[in-house]
């Protein structure tokens, strides 16, 4: 797997010449306009040339490479995730083995964090002086979360979680950790104390976890991928073996108060994915079989008939409007788009973004 890795690396300098070119071309174009302090998300695009594109809500414009843009130089290697927090952006860009901080105001890079993060995932904040940024580990496999000391940019622990450690949730003084396998497989949600940066607890899902949500009563949602198995010689799925994706509900207590699994066909092989909820708290969404559902939190059944008839790749819920958006991936090749629905799923826009855009994140 470090061969792997090292060729990501010497990639990112392959793909650095080829967007200066592109920056030397644009970055003096009158028709880009940025408008420092606007209030609105930025979409994540995590193809190649990776790049922020960022919507402002009172234009309704979107901008697209607003990190080449602003600074001059490429961004890296997929962007995986974004973070606003006071005032900054933590761009986690995981083929870069790095996380970007920029001013989310006016899009300048403050920092690079690069050391002891090999394969980062995801950022949330514990404090003005701490966060916890969860990563693959060099070999994909070796899941941990690392502390990162926000007033040095350092990181000054790692916390071992399981296999694929990836998206997280904070709850009062913990926070959730889904270990969505990398590229193993792991059953098990790992419950971090803040106060002492130590798990205390662990919760077993479905397989491969791939995210969660809190709804308005406290009960947590988890989405899990499930995993194949293949026979001794990998020419062909196990199907005995292999597990389906489910929808969990954990109780305040935690404890998994059901587990619903999806019909998926093993040699499609299907999965929910891109859990998010409503800015009230009382309706999750999720991507399925090409499709985007919808589903109460007061429900106990699985929703047979989709919201969107639609393949998205990345889904995400505004939490100031309650809007649908569905990022349109693509070839990963050419300029991905999304699409923004109401609540109703009544049609609103449709932009043109950056490479393989994976989700949005609000300011």
């Amino acid at each position: 797997m470090k061969f792997k890795f090292n060729c990501l690396k010497k990639l990112a300098t392959l793909v650095a010449m080829a967007t200066m070119i592109f920056i030397q071309s644009c970055s003096d174009d009158p028709q880009v306009v940025l408008k420092p302090g606007a209030s609105g998300y930025f979409v994540v695009n995590e193809g190649s040339n990776t790049s922020i594109s960022f919507y402002d809500r009172e234009s309704g414009e979107m901008t697209n490479d607003l990190f080449v843009i602003k600074n001059g130089e490429p961004l890296g290697i997929q962007a995986q995730s974004m973070t606003v927090f006071e005032g900054k952006g933590y761009i986690v860009v995981q083929g870069s083995s790095k996380i970007s901080v920029i001013d989310a105001d006016n899009y300048s890079l403050i920092t690079t964090i690069s050391e002891g993060i090999p394969s980062p995932r995801y950022f949330v904040a514990i404090s003005t002086t701490k966060a916890y940024v969860s990563d693959w580990g060099e070999d994909g496999l070796t899941g941990s979360v690392k502390v990162l000391d926000l007033t040095t940019n350092k990181i000054t622990k790692t916390i071992p979680t399981g296999q694929g450690a990836n998206r997280m949730l904070k709850v009062g003084n913990l926070v959730y950790v889904a270990n969505a396998g990398g590229y193993g497989k792991d059953n098990t949600i790992k419950i971090i104390d803040i106060t002492t940066d130590e798990v205390v607890n662990s919760i077993t899902t479905g397989y491969n976890p791939n995210g969660f949500q809190q709804d308005k009563d406290g009960n947590i949602w988890v989405t899990s991928g499930g995993a194949l198995e293949y026979n001794d010689d990998f020419t062909a799925i196990d199907e005995d073996k292999s597990t389906t994706g489910s929808l969990s509900k954990i109780k305040s207590d935690n404890t998994e108060e059901f587990r619903l699994p999806f019909p998926t066909d093993i040699f499609t092989y299907s999965y929910p994915n891109n859990l998010s909820i409503s800015p009230e708290g009382t309706q999750l969404y999720y991507t399925y079989n090409g499709a985007v559902y919808t589903m109460s939190t007061s429900a106990t059944t699985l929703p047979a008939t989709p919201f969107k008839d639609k393949d998205y790749y990345g889904l995400s819920v505004d939490p100031f409007n309650g809007d649908i958006i569905g990022c349109n991936a693509g070839n990963f090749v050419s300029a991905g788009s999304i699409d923004v629905y109401n609540a109703t799923g009544a049609f609103k826009n449709n932009f043109t973004v950056g490479i393989g855009p994976n989700g949005c994140y609000f300011k």
